[in-house]
């Protein structure tokens, strides 16, 4: 199975076969953007054939008390009009449900771990100095780590733990686009991508994201936006289909 790290390599292969003649006089450009991002989560899951599909379900605003973990981070090189970007993202979110109740009294505590990273190729093709707007195209790694722990009950699911691990790598498409607020600081960005593979890698997924940000000098920025991605992976038993959303805060650090 393919690795973040034959994304990463795929990314910085692209930038590096970029035409050297029409980049000779143009400097890079790098940026590197660490952010917070408080998802809920919400969607079904069943991890092994003939197990139910169970509901896992978590608030945006139960986000910071169901968040075991989450690390978050993006890496941009750009040399004029081309460039590439590395995205990784792991967040450990679990849940508590009552899926039945009196007389069978069925529990479910739901662990969901993911790893995403995205990787690939920007293209800028619109850019006036105040606003600018680029194509996407790369590959995204996904790895799913589920545990359902069933509390009580009966029959076949009475005090079960059930855990399973899939990965998977699908096609990326996307767009992107920035503007500023006049001759003030402030900006707005946002981000479409969309990508999958049915038969190799999930049926869909989609990532969107809107920001708000304020350039407090050349070198640094920061921003408050909303993202929201949905994925669904039906493959050999194991069922994925989750939305995650939530607010998104992150700092750029450009060089």
């Amino acid at each position: 199975m393919s690795s973040p790290r034959h994304a990463v390599r795929s990314a910085l292969l692209l930038a590096a076969l970029l035409p050297a003649a029409a980049q000779a006089e143009t400097p890079w450009e790098f940026r590197v953007t660490p952010y917070a991002w408080f998802a809920g989560l919400k969607g079904d899951v069943s991890t092994i054939p003939g197990a139910p599909r169970v509901p896992m379900e978590v608030s945006p605003s139960d986000a910071l008390n169901s968040t075991e973990a989450a690390f978050m981070g993006l890496f941009e090189a750009r040399r004029g009009l081309h460039g590439g970007f590395v995205d990784f993202l792991y967040v450990n979110v679990s849940a508590d449900k009552a899926l039945l109740g009196p007389p069978v009294n069925l529990g479910l505590d739901a662990t969901s771990k993911s790893w995403v990273t995205s990787a690939g190729y920007s293209y800028r093709f619109y850019d006036t100095g105040q606003a600018n707007a680029e194509l996407l195209a790369g590959v995204r790694y996904w790895k799913v780590d589920t545990t359902l722990d069933f509390d009580g009950g009966r029959g076949v699911l009475a005090g079960r733990n059930i855990h399973h691990r899939e990965s998977w790598l699908d096609p990326l498409l996307g767009v992107r686009g920035t503007t500023q607020f006049g001759t003030s600081n402030f900006f707005v960005s946002g981000t479409l991508a969309a990508g999958g593979l049915a038969g190799g890698g999930s049926d869909h997924f989609y990532d969107t994201s809107a920001l708000l940000g304020y350039q407090w000098n050349r070198q640094f920025s920061t921003g408050l936006g909303y993202r929201l991605f949905d994925v669904k992976y039906d493959k050999d038993g194991f069922y994925y289909d989750v939305r995650q959303q939530g607010w998104l805060l992150g700092a750029a650090f450009s060089f």
